[in-house]
C-alpha cells in the first residue's frame, strides 16, 4: 500500500519521500516503483520525460528525521493499533506543527491511533484501496478532534492525487467496508436458512440485479480470512447491533480454513474451470407449455407483468400467483386463506433484466410450480426457484443493503450522496444504497423490511428511521432534514 501511495503521489507531481523501518523494504518499493512506471511507459499512459522525472522526485529516508520538510504524512504499516499509534507519536516530534499526520488504517479507529498525540486536531484518515494506482476511491476519516483545515486539505491532495475523495465519520468499518457488510452478510443468512445454494443466490444477485459478482463469489475473491475478521470487528464495535451479525456458516468456513480462491476452496472449489463455479442452465420449457392462474391479489405490476407475458388470468383457476413484498409465500396462504397446494409466489425485482423467482409454501404441489416455470421459460424469461422465504432473495438483500445506507446516512457516516458514490466506486455496486432504495422506491423497501420484520420476529430487519420517515412523508430518500 506504502508503495501504491507513493507512486501515485509521484505521478501527481508531487516530491515524495519513502521511509520503512528495515532499508532493504524501502529499496525494493523503490524498484517496484520504478518497473510499473516502466509499464505505464509501455502502455502509453506516462511519458518517458515524465517518468524519468517522477523517479527524481522520490526520495529514500533513512530514517524518520528525513521527514521533517513533509506537509503530510501518510502511515500505511501493519494493522496494528500499538505500532501505529507510536509511530504518530514519534513523527509529530519530528514534522512541523503545520504538517498533516494521516493513516491508511482499513479498520482501526483514526481516533484510537492518534489518542497520543499532543495536536490531535491534525490527524485524520486517509483510506486508500488496493491496488492504489487503479482503484479511484479514497476515504477522508475524520474524527471528533480533526480541524477543518486538515479536512480541506486532505481532500485538495486526494483530488490532486487523481482519485475521488469522499468525507467519513470515524468508526467501526468507516464507509465502504460497514456498507458492504449487508450484501455478504444477508446472503449468508439466505444459504443458511436452506432457501438456495451459493450459486442461485449468486445468479440471482448478478443476473436480477446486475451485480458483478454474487455474495459468495464476492467473499471468495476477498478471502473469508478477511471478510469474517471484519464482519465480526463492525458487529462488535457497533454495539451487537442484529442488522451486522454474521452467521455460524460464515465461522464455520473460516474456522475450517476454507478461505475462499486463496487455498482453493471456498464456498466452491477451484479445482475446476471457474465458469463452471456458479453456473446452472436453467431448463427450458415445452414450447407450447400453458397454465391459467388466478390473481387474489392483483397488485398493478403483477397485472402488467401477466398481461405482457400473455399469462391467461382467471378468477377461478386452480393456481394462484401472488407478487408479495418482504412476506414469504407461507404467509400469504394463510393470510388470504388458500391452500397451500394452490399458491406460487413469484419475485418481480429482475423482471426488467427477464428473470424472475419463485417460491411455494410449505406443502405445495411441486407439479403445478414446474408447469408455471416452465410457462415463463417459454415466455423467454429466465426462472429461478428457490425454497420458502420471507422477502425471496434479491428483495431482502437490496432491502437490507438500502437499509444500511440509510442509517449510515441517519448516523452520519458520510452524506447520501457520498454513501452511494464509495459504494460504486470501491466494491462496483451497479447502484448506491439510497439510489437502490430510490429506484426501488422508498415506501416499497419499507414495506419489505417491516413484512420481514414480522414474519421472522427479528429487529434484523427493523427499518432505519431515515427510511422510515421518507417513506411515511414520501420524500425523496437523499433528502436531507
Amino acid at each position: 500500500m506504502g508503495a501504491g501511495i507513493a507512486q501515485v503521489g509521484l505521478t501527481a507531481g508531487l516530491n515524495v519521500v519513502l521511509h520503512d523501518v528495515a532499508p532493504q523494504a524501502s529499496a525494493k518499493a523503490k524498484s517496484e516503483i520504478a518497473a510499473r512506471l516502466n509499464r505505464m511507459v509501455a502502455k502509453g499512459q506516462l511519458t518517458p520525460e515524465r517518468q524519468a522525472d517522477a523517479e527524481r522526485r522520490l526520495t529514500l529516508a533513512g530514517s524518520l528525521a528525513d521527514l521533517r520538510q513533509a506537509d503530510v504524512v501518510i502511515e500505511a504499516i501493519v494493522e496494528r493499533l500499538e505500532p501505529k499509534r507510536a509511530l504518530l507519536r514519534e513523527l509529530e516530534a519530528v514534522v512541523s506543527p503545520q504538517c498533516i499526520l494521516a493513516t491508511n488504517t482499513s479498520s482501526l479507529s483514526v481516533a484510537a491511533i492518534g489518542a497520543q498525540c499532543t495536536h490531535k486536531d491534525r490527524i485524520c484518515g486517509l483510506h486508500f484501496f488496493n491496488p492504489v494506482p487503479i482503484m479511484n476511491l479514497v476515504e477522508v476519516i475524520t474524527t471528533p478532534d480533526t480541524s477543518r483545515r486538515v479536512v480541506e486539505s486532505a481532500l485538495a491532495l486526494a483530488k490532486a492525487l487523481g482519485k475521488t475523495p469522499v468525507t467519513v465519520k470515524d468508526g467501526p468499518g468507516f464507509l465502504v467496508n460497514l456498507g458492504g457488510r449487508a450484501f455478504v452478510t444477508e446472503g449468508l443468512h439466505i444459504a443458511q436458512e436452506g432457501v438456495a445454494d451459493f450459486a442461485t443466490i449468486d445468479r440471482i444477485m448478478r443476473e436480477a440485479v446486475g451485480f458483478r459478482m454474487g455474495p459468495f463469489e464476492l467473499m471468495d475473491l476477498t478471502g473469508i480470512d478477511v471478510n469474517f475478521p471484519v464482519a465480526t470487528f463492525i458487529y462488535e464495535g457497533l454495539q451487537h447491533d442484529p442488522r451486522l451479525k454474521t452467521t455460524t456458516l460464515h465461522a464455520s468456513m473460516y474456522n475450517s480454513g476454507r478461505f475462499g480462491r486463496k487455498v482453493g476452496r471456498g464456498y466452491y472449489s477451484y479445482d475446476v474451470a471457474p465458469t463452471s463455479l456458479a453456473e446452472t442452465a436453467a431448463e427450458a420449457g415445452s414450447p407450447h407449455q400453458d397454465v391459467c392462474i388466478a390473481l387474489p391479489e392483483a397488485t398493478a405490476e403483477l397485472t402488467t407483468f401477466c398481461q405482457q407475458h400473455n399469462l391467461h388470468v382467471w378468477h377461478n383457476a386452480k393456481l394462484s400467483l401472488v407478487a408479495p413484498l418482504g412476506e414469504d409465500a407461507s404467509t400469504v396462504a394463510a393470510r388470504l386463506a388458500i391452500a397451500p397446494s394452490k399458491l406460487v409466489a413469484i419475485d418481480l425485482i429482475g423482471i426488467d433484466r427477464k428473470v424472475v423467482t419463485l417460491m411455494t409454501p410449505v406443502g405445495s404441489d411441486r407439479l403445478a410450480l414446474r408447469t408455471l416455470a416452465d410457462c415463463l421459460r417459454t415466455r423467454g424469461l429466465r426462472v429461478e426457484v428457490i425454497a420458502d422465504s420471507p422477502g425471496f432473495v434479491a428483495q431482502r438483500i437490496l432491502a437490507m443493503i438500502a437499509n444500511l445506507g440509510c442509517e449510515m446516512a441517519q448516523t452520519g457516516v458520510g452524506t447520501p450522496e457520498d454513501i452511494d458514490l464509495a459504494m460504486r466506486l470501491a466494491l462496483n455496486y451497479p447502484l448506491g444504497p439510497l439510489e437502490f432504495a430510490d429506484t426501488i422506491g422508498p415506501k416499497k423497501i419499507h414495506s419489505i423490511l417491516t413484512a420481514m420484520q414480522s414474519v421472522t420476529g427479528s429487529d434484523r430487519y427493523r427499518p432505519s428511521l431515515w427510511l422510515r420517515r421518507r417513506a411515511l412523508l414520501a420524500r425523496p430518500i437523499h433528502e436531507r432534514d
